[in-house]
């Protein structure tokens, strides 16, 4: 059991954000069922992530600390700062509960302060570095996912907070801004790397979808703000470039989709690997529900309700890859259990 505890891997919290995302985009497209079945399966997955989590911390401090300072897995760990987000907005939009909102809000940045700067002091101190073909992976994006995570939710929750309506929202924008500045360096250096170094056999994993759920939650949050900005009457003079902004960020976002797809079907003929789960898959999951969540908003934001057809067509792309994954995740697991360990 402590071996376990010792290995989780943050990934799985990308199960919590994929699961999440798509209750609340089912609820949009007024799937209820759906949307609520998944809200009480993260009522029941996020808690016990986050316990093993902590009793790994307790356990191997260490070793979590080596891990969450490195270059390759360390980003991994931001998982943490949207599945508690998503959350809390699936408290606010589903049980108008701003309470809870509130307090995974405060979690959720807390979270990003600690490990947004450990990972990026222990990256920037270390002193073996590796090469950028080795060191850099599409999970360094969830420092653009856990930014915007804030934004989203902060946007959602900011007219009720102790502070100035305006300073608020300067906040909210703030997280917004920094989180599409992050993408912005972060895929120029992507880009390089899939087009100038030669790919491995495992470089293309599901990594490089969250260069989709990044743009795409970077949609989210710019209408997010757009509405609740519109209901506040204030800081009305952003709200065009937030519109304008939001949708050279859909743009992106399904710019890539085919592009991450096809670099995944080269790299599965090239190497006809064997199905075998591995909880990065959730990462394919999460763009594909926040796509669909993201697309919904920026038709509402922008008048143009044309664009919901293409949601109410992709929330079954989601669901279909939610199912697959939840279905290998069982598998391994049912698999796993029936393997006589060693002594």
């Amino acid at each position: 059991m402590k071996k376990t505890i010792r290995q989780f891997p943050p990934a799985y919290f990308a199960m919590v954000m994929s699961t999440g995302i798509i209750s609340l985009a089912a609820k949009e497209l007024e799937m209820k069922g759906i949307a609520e079945a998944f809200f009480y399966l993260n009522l029941l997955i996020y808690p016990l992530f986050l316990l093993l989590l902590a009793l790994r911390a307790f356990l191997d401090f260490k070793g979590l600390w080596a891990e969450l300072t490195s270059h390759a897995k360390g980003a991994n760990f931001l998982a943490l700062v949207p599945a508690t987000c998503l959350v809390g907005n699936q408290f606010v939009q589903l049980r108008h509960n701003q309470a809870v909102g509130n307090a995974l809000w405060v979690l959720a940045l807390a979270s990003w302060l600690v490990l947004s700067y450990s990972f990026l002091l222990g990256v920037s101190i270390g002193e073996e570095k590796p090469d950028l073909e080795k060191g850099l992976t599409g999970s360094w994006l969830l420092l653009v996912v856990a930014t915007e995570s804030l934004a989203v939710l902060g946007a959602k929750l900011v007219s009720g907070w102790p502070v100035p309506l305006e300073v608020g929202f300067v906040g909210a924008i703030g997280a917004f801004l920094l989180g599409s500045l992050l993408y912005v360096v972060l895929i120029t250096l992507l880009i390089y790397r899939l087009t100038f170094v030669r790919l491995g056999e495992e470089e293309v994993g599901a990594a490089y979808w969250i260069s989709v759920g990044a743009s795409a939650i970077t949609v989210l949050a710019g209408t997010t703000l757009v509405s609740a900005l519109d209901k506040a009457h204030v800081l009305s003079d952003i709200v065009p470039f937030v519109k304008g902004w939001s949708v050279l960020f859909w743009v992106v976002s399904s710019w890539w989709i085919p592009l991450v797809a096809g670099l995944r079907l080269w790299n599965h003929l090239r190497t006809r690997p064997a199905f075998a789960y591995s909880p990065p898959y959730w990462s394919m999951v999460f763009p594909l529900g926040m796509y669909t969540a993201a697309t919904l908003r920026l038709a509402e934001a922008l008048s143009v309700h044309q664009l919901q057809s293409i949601s109410a067509g992709f929330i079954y792309v989601a669901l279909l890859a939610w199912v697959l994954t939840f279905g290998g995740m069982f598998y391994h697991f049912a698999t796993a259990a029936r393997t006589p360990q060693p002594a």
